[in-house]
């Protein structure tokens, strides 16, 4: 891995359980745990300084968004990365960001293109550190819902794409991937400053679908993450 996972730190005892579940499913996302690599409840708490029952309740709603898997005789492990949810996950977060950005391209203020323009900076300043490449581009999608009067739309978003950040976190790994990300960004961000929603909309959709690109030479270089069907690299060619 390029960066080492973060500490974990406790905050409240009441909330524990959703701590322990957002840390680990956060080091998943980001590739900290590899796919069919074993964990143990009782090593988990030790390791996070826990007791059994929130790291208990924290791997069952790992299991329900099907980022772990419990086999008899195998214990519990990473699940790989299904390319079909990928898929899924993808249409979910092209429909609900193209029509928000529309609203964005119609709101943006000139405050807004101050702080779009500030965060473009940021990500740049960012590219040579995988997670913080990867915040950085997340508070920027974060940003322009904010813009379009959706920001609660941002959680949905964020919930359906835990597969396709799997994949996204492989792919920054690549520099180049990072600075067509940066050029990507910057498109959108002229855009929606400018008003023009139909641009905004064509170059948000041209950025996200770059997903479709990175799909087949990721699986090729990382097999081990992902569970594939007959067929399913190809369904990820970009579409005409």
């Amino acid at each position: 891995m390029s960066t080492a996972a973060p500490p974990f730190r406790p905050l409240r005892r009441d909330t524990i359980s959703a701590q322990v579940h957002a840390h680990l499913r956060q080091q998943i996302v980001r590739g900290h745990y590899l796919p069919r690599q074993r964990i143990s409840e009782n090593e988990l708490a030790a390791a996070l300084g826990v007791s059994r029952t929130p790291v208990r309740e924290a791997l069952g709603k790992l299991q329900d968004e099907r980022l772990i898997e419990t086999v008899p005789q195998r214990g519990t492990t990473i699940a790989p990365i299904p390319v079909a949810d990928v898929h899924a996950n993808q249409f979910v977060r092209e429909a609900l960001e193209c029509a928000t950005i529309a609203k964005a391209a119609e709101r943006a203020t000139p405050a807004d293109a101050r702080r779009l323009r500030s965060m473009l900076e940021s990500q740049r300043e960012a590219r040579e550190t995988d997670d913080a490449f990867f915040a950085a581009d997340e508070a920027m999608h974060a940003e322009l819902m904010r813009i379009a009067g959706e920001p609660s739309v941002w959680r949905v978003v964020e919930t359906a794409k835990l597969q396709l950040d799997r994949v996204r976190h492989l792919a920054v790994r690549n520099q180049i991937k990072r600075q067509a990300v940066i050029r990507e960004h910057a498109a959108i961000v002229q855009r929606v400053v400018a008003h023009d929603v139909a641009g905004a909309v064509a170059a948000m959709r041209q950025h996200l679908r770059g997903v479709f690109a990175s799909i087949e030479p990721i699986m090729r270089e990382h097999p081990e993450f992902f569970l594939a069907a007959s067929g399913d690299a190809a369904a990820f060619r970009t579409p005409a």
